[in-house]
């Protein structure tokens, strides 16, 4: 029998690791290692750790064979522990002098699956002694030498395996800079990797930005401008996205047909989950768990109780004067995903694993204003003032709990789709137009309410609007609209001058911001299915577009900025580190500056060793830092690939009407329409 003791390995084989959450957790995986060599070459190992995350005891359970390993809690409370302080750490907890520290400064999750609990607290040394001996004996009594055992380590189902971490709507200021200093994670992963920031698509929003990532193809190039989109020239309602709109491969697509084994988990726009090697948790944009949202259908059954209470897609309202309630939502859900995802690494077979948490968008929005001294509702000394720097650092946790699961073959991303800003209010763009002689209604309502067909008089009518983050401006053009007011003729001289008095407006008080007004030809690699014809970002962003009608009095709302405080930035984030390199200390603090959500589809097939698909955008982010022989862009190889719409068994059916409605309600009270 061999004693491991955790104190004698740390003076030894760890004596390179600290004690943050990566550290810890590295401390625990080597701990496993070496106990499973032990245990191959004939010895019965007693490990002697504090543990403290329910996930690092299940990575160390997964190593061995089910009956040649077991957990024994060791259950002494806080306050036994504290007076048992003979080296004087908690003493140094208490003071500061000592960060991480369980039960004081770091969490500590009880056991939920051990084989054998000693009560320590209330019992002797010699008595929870023989408790111990007493169980190994029972329990491993035919144990030999000789016995056939497998080698196992989480993370080797693979020679390469790829992480992907999205945070939705992460900026570069709460991630670089001094902000990282409080992320220990985040900031391993860029002092031994390359990060910079990473530029979104145009529109900056969630489904497009994450299906480009996920495709390497443009918003022009997938016909995805937005949540809705128009699916033809009709003057007919927009429909809201799902995934069999997108009618081009995604990564795992090409992944699997190079034999690999892929999970995702949370990505949005992947509901109805569409057959793949692999299994799909679908993310934004699924109705709810009560539709099938997961691929194969039977995970849904397990994930309620990995998740320890019902999964959460996404909050249900974070448009909330309800802050508290509002917060934690955020909480639980962000703990939920993660615990399945750690569940799924552990007991899953994966080469590509890509979860997206959603949550900090909806804080962004929630609580924007509280924690940024440079947003104008921001008020000093506020009860929220900490709010977006303390969930960063429990994101920042969470991130930890996965990166000690991980084999030393894995790379890591973490990324962003978007950043965020301030919001100062909202643009009433139809007001607008309807003021300036573009927009006719038979008749203006009293009340504000929502744009529809029906109220339009379409043989008057030059433009319209679409509301949302950004403003989508159509043109009524004789031949293509049933009742096109503009000759095609004109169409280019009347776009260009509705686009110059688009740069600049007037509110009719002197008050004048300046916008940036986008041609989608101009944007795209190509246009498919039917683009806005104008694209306006007002006030650079710090305003949403609002496309209501019926508020005769006001063009400037600054109404939104109550219950939605930040609007959608181009710049996210991106930070790429292999665990190998972590582990071994290489420090490289790369930084890039020119990375886009383009460029992430061919950056992970090139880690895969695979050639690029013919059509997929971007170049190759150079891992490596300089000197890699590795050639931005790549070579492509088109025969290797096919089209997925050519297997009509993996096509999705897209949303039933039912579903499309309780979609679109949600989007409306999220503030999306």
């Amino acid at each position: 029998m061999v004693l491991l003791d955790g104190d004698m390995v740390r003076h030894g084989l760890n004596r390179d690791l600290g004690f943050s959450v990566i550290d810890r957790a590295e401390n625990i995986r080597r701990a496993g290692e070496v106990a499973k060599i032990l245990s191959d070459a004939g010895h019965t190992v007693i490990a002697a750790f504090i543990t403290p995350i329910e996930s690092l005891r299940k990575a160390v359970r997964g190593i061995f064979e089910p009956d040649r390993f077991i957990e024994i809690f060791l259950d002494c409370s806080l306050e036994v522990c504290e007076t048992r302080d003979r080296k004087g750490l908690y003493r140094k907890a208490r003071r500061g002098e000592i960060p991480h520290f369980t039960g004081i400064s770091a969490p500590f999750d009880p056991p939920t699956s051990s084989d054998l609990m000693v009560p320590t607290g209330v019992q002797t040394v010699e008595q929870s002694l023989g408790s111990v001996l007493s169980f190994v004996d029972k329990r491993f009594s035919d144990l030999t030498p000789d016995r056939p055992r497998s080698l196992g380590l989480v993370g080797t189902h693979s020679p390469k395996r790829v992480l992907v971490i999205g945070l939705d709507c992460v900026p570069p200021s709460l991630v670089f800079g001094e902000a990282a200093k409080g992320l220990s994670n985040i900031r391993a992963l860029m002092d031994h990797g390359i990060w910079g920031p990473l530029r979104s698509t145009d529109p900056p929003i969630t489904v497009p930005a994450w299906t480009t990532i996920t495709t390497g193809r443009d918003p022009g190039e997938l016909g995805l401008y937005g949540l809705r989109n128009r699916m033809d020239h009709e003057y007919g309602e927009m429909v809201v996205t799902n995934s069999s709109h997108v009618e081009v491969p995604r990564l795992w697509d090409y992944l699997q047909r190079a034999g690999k084994t892929s999970i995702l988990l949370g990505i949005p726009q992947t509901y109805p989950p569409k057959p793949h090697n692999g299994i799909t948790v679908a993310g934004f944009l699924t109705p709810g768990i009560e539709s099938e949202y997961t691929y194969p259908p039977e995970i849904a059954a397990e994930l309620c109780g990995t998740a320890g209470g019902d999964y959460l897609p996404d909050v249900k309202d974070f448009r909330t004067h309800d802050k508290e309630r509002l917060l934690s939502d955020l909480y639980t859900m962000v703990e939920r995903r993660f615990r399945v995802a750690r569940d799924f690494l552990i007991h899953k077979p994966w080469d590509f694993f890509m979860m997206v948490e959603i949550a900090p968008d909806r804080l962004h929005h929630g609580f924007w204003r509280y924690g940024r001294p440079d947003h104008p509702g921001y008020e000093p000394g506020n009860p929220y003032e900490n709010v977006l720097r303390d969930f960063y650092k429990f994101l920042d946790n969470q991130i930890g709990t996965l990166l000690g699961l991980l084999g030393d073959e894995t790379t890591v991303l973490v990324m962003s789709d978007h950043g965020a800003r301030n919001m100062l209010g909202g643009v009433c763009i139809n007001e607008w137009l309807i003021r300036n002689g573009f927009l006719v209604l038979h008749r203006r309502p009293e009340q504000e309410k929502p744009l529809t067909a029906d109220m339009i008089d379409w043989s008057r009518t030059e433009a319209w609007s679409e509301g949302g983050y950004y403003a989508r401006v159509f043109l009524n053009v004789k031949g293509r609209e049933p009742q096109g007011a503009i000759d095609p003729a004109d169409y280019e001289s009347f776009r260009d001058k509705l686009a110059e008095r688009l740069r600049t407006l007037d509110d009719g008080d002197g008050n004048v911001i300046s916008n940036q007004v986008l041609k989608p030809e101009e944007v795209y690699a190509r246009c498919r299915n039917v683009p806005p014809d104008l694209m306006v970002y007002f006030d650079n962003l710090n305003r949403r577009s609002i496309g209501t009608v019926g508020r005769h009095d006001i063009l400037w709302n600054t109404e939104n900025a109550d219950l939605d405080h930040a609007n959608h930035d181009p710049e996210g984030v991106f930070i790429s580190a292999r665990m190998a390199d972590l582990r071994r200390g290489r420090i490289k603090g790369l930084r890039t500056e020119d990375a886009s959500c383009l460029d992430i589809t061919p950056t992970i097939l090139h880690e895969f060793g695979l050639p690029l698909p013919e059509g997929v955008g971007g170049k190759i982010i150079n891992i490596n830092g300089p000197g890699y022989s590795g050639i931005a862009g790549g070579p492509r190889s088109p025969a290797q690939y096919e089209d997925s719409a050519a297997d009509g068994s993996s096509s999705p059916k897209g949303f039933t009407s039912e579903e499309e409605e309780i979609v679109k309600k949600r989007l409306k009270d999220l503030g999306y329409i």
